[in-house]
């Protein structure tokens, strides 16, 4: 008789990290484990939030949480992260902007509305 070994269970994290981890390019690859710290406490807030937020925000939840890769999805995600950064204050969405990280201001913005928003 075999013994079958379990299959690895990925969380919606994983994923994400594994997107990030391939996408981000340098010198930003190195926030990453932090981001991923801040998304529990990000979540946690959203979800345990008032009802109102809890609704206008579960689009952007729904997108970091999707195993899709297709490449709105990856850009959504990706926003996401770039958006911690300006969050957090290590870069600022001028330069994002500039060095072509990401298309245009408001991609990121959206996400720093929501950060503000739910975390504080």
């Amino acid at each position: 008789m075999s013994v079958i070994q379990p299959k690895e269970v990925r969380t919606w994290k994983d994923e994400l990290k594994d997107v990030l981890t391939k996408y981000v390019r340098d010198p930003f690859k190195d926030k990453i484990d932090e981001y991923l710290g801040f998304l529990d406490t990000l979540y946690d807030k959203w979800w345990n939030g008032d009802v109102k937020t809890r609704e206008y925000y579960a689009y952007h939840m729904a997108l970091l949480m999707a195993k899709s890769d297709k490449p709105n999805v990856i850009k959504a995600k990706l926003n996401s992260y770039y958006a911690y950064l300006v969050y957090k204050g290590y870069v600022s969405a001028y330069r994002l902007m500039k060095d072509k990280y990401v298309a245009g201001g408001e991609s990121i913005y959206t996400w720093l509305r929501m950060y503000r928003k739910v975390v504080g």
